[in-house]
């Protein structure tokens, strides 16, 4: 459900009501966006007295959609039977029209009956149609079907780049081990006691 407050052209309807009158109704939000079969809400408000309060589909058919006086029981057009409810008051009314149709995508307004009909803006109301349970099965099912692989992939992936860290720094350690085993190593001198050396006349140390 989108809704906005941005400013639209006036409508055909609109042109011809007395500037101070168009300020006594007050009508939100400007424009709806609804999927087929969910509801919105329209709030007519007004200052002042009031006899009663329609809102009214003027585009593209011109309807009356409900008419609403306190204290008695609001009539509602046939093709919105069941599917109206009310909150509020008369002078601060919230309309929410229900199980929304293609049908109903138009421009509502409110009117408020006094000494002279006084119109709101009015509220732009478009109806897209839902896509079928059918459609969204197969949707589900083509996005199960590409994330699993690729989920499969990325963990594959991952445990093969986590074995080559595993693997790089063992070796590492490795090196190193070797390298300080290779400082603490001692030097050995060997003599040589074979036989030939044992006729050899020592010199004697002439520093003793």
């Amino acid at each position: 459900l989108t809704q906005g407050t941005s400013a639209l052209p006036p409508s055909p309807a609109e042109r011809w009501v007395p500037a101070p009158l168009a300020r006594l109704v007050w009508q939100s939000p400007t424009y709806m966006i609804a999927l087929e079969g969910d509801s919105v809400n329209i709030t007519c408000s007004s200052r002042g007295p009031l006899l009663g309060l329609y809102l009214k589909q003027r585009w593209p058919n011109c309807n009356n959609v409900i008419y609403y006086e306190n204290g008695k029981e609001p009539t509602v057009d046939q093709r919105f039977q069941g599917r109206i409810t009310f909150s509020g008051l008369q002078y601060n009314l919230t309309i929410s029209m229900h199980h929304l149709q293609l049908a109903d995508t138009g421009d509502y307004a409110c009117q408020a009956i006094t000494n002279d009909e006084v119109w709101g803006p009015g509220t732009l109301v478009v109806v897209t149609e839902k896509l079928p349970q059918t459609v969204n099965t197969c949707q589900e099912t083509q996005l199960i079907h590409f994330a699993l692989p690729t989920a499969l992939a990325m963990g594959f992936f991952l445990v093969g780049l986590g074995l080559g860290a595993v693997c790089v720094l063992r070796r590492t350690q490795i090196q190193k081990l070797c390298c300080a085993k290779e400082k603490n190593s001692v030097c050995v001198v060997y003599e040589d006691m074979s036989h030939n050396r044992c006729n050899t006349m020592s010199i004697p140390n002439h520093y003793q």
